[in-house]
């Protein structure tokens, strides 16, 4: 009989930790306000294509708003689209990426003749065009590969603000060495970004794939591998633009595609809108702005605000 007993009783218990691992959709969809919505997208847009990393910016900015990203929580009734439980890390982790589409839109608006002209010319069968889309090609795949296959465990063990506050120093670091170790190299009258070949390209997507530890910025990784392989910084910058446009939007479709009807149960389409448009707005505004500040300045001010914001984060993490 008190075995019996005994497995009801944890029975019961075990009924009441699944119940407490468990959210209600309405309840996540709740958390999606409005106010949430206009500081992810500014936060998303401003910091997307600034060398200071977009997601340790997200992940800091999450844990100031008090967002619940318990891996350990699942909400109730959805699964994605191969069957598995949404997680409430997983929601806020693809929210980021899903608002990665206003940034997206920013890039084609304020580079549209650039993009215009190289998807004109590969109808045309022009060299050039084909080169540069080639181009794109080698430089977005190293990363996009790497993370396909060890996403999940980029997730687990690297999405933390103790890792984020780490690689914004050292980031930081790496940009002091990098500005005074590579030659200054003044705009010139022929169109560097079109003339890039395979071997610069590859440059840039080996080292965007430092970026997928958050915190490291994938616009400092490709803007510095640009250099590396020779390239102003004016040029270097245009082309981790057109490299993210491609990187991000396959981000953003795989996750959205992924998700399949989970998409529509979790993310309310207000909010979501709402967000989008501010991180387009915000994002048009710091890519125009960002090519003209790095040609004449180079990158060495977001190195001291790097410094500043991961010393910081790591020194409150040491004395909470």
């Amino acid at each position: 009989m008190s075995r019996v007993a005994l497995g009801l009783w944890l029975l019961s218990t075990l009924s009441v930790a699944t119940a407490a691992e468990t959210r209600r959709a309405e309840q996540v969809r709740e958390d999606f306000t409005y106010g949430r919505a206009v500081v992810t997208g500014a936060v998303e847009g401003v910091t997307e294509y600034l060398p200071i990393s977009s997601t340790g910016h997200m992940i800091l900015s999450d844990r100031l708003l008090g967002v619940d990203a318990d891996p350990a929580v699942s909400v109730e009734g959805v699964a994605d689209r191969k069957g598995r439980p949404v997680t409430l890390a997983r929601v806020a982790d693809d929210y980021i990426v899903i608002i990665q589409l206003g940034a997206i839109l920013a890039v084609l608006v304020a580079f549209f003749g650039r993009v215009r002209g190289v998807l004109s010319g590969i109808c045309r069968g022009d060299g050039q065009s084909l080169s540069l889309a080639f181009a794109i090609l080698v430089a977005f795949l190293p990363a996009a590969l790497l993370g396909f296959l060890f996403k999940d465990v980029i997730t687990a063990y690297l999405f933390s603000v103790e890792v984020v506050a780490a690689a914004l120093v050292v980031g930081g670091l790496v940009i002091l060495v990098a500005e005074q170790l590579l030659p200054k190299k003044a705009v010139g009258q022929a169109d560097e970004v079109a003339a890039i070949g395979w071997r610069p390209a590859l440059t840039v997507g080996l080292c965007q794939c430092v970026a997928l530890v958050p915190g490291t910025s994938r616009s400092l990784a490709t803007i510095l591998g640009g250099r590396v392989a020779g390239l102003s910084h004016a040029a270097a910058t245009e082309f981790s633009f057109l490299v993210g446009l491609l990187t991000l939007s396959a981000a953003s479709v795989y996750k959205m595609w992924s998700l399949g009807p989970a998409l529509t149960q979790v993310y309310p389409a207000g909010p979501a809108g709402v967000g989008l448009f501010v991180a387009a707005v915000t994002a048009f505004v710091s890519v125009r702005w960002l090519v003209g500040y790095v040609s004449r300045n180079g990158l060495g001010v977001f190195a001291w605000y790097r410094l500043a914001l991961g010393g910081a984060t790591l020194a409150y993490l040491a004395l909470k």
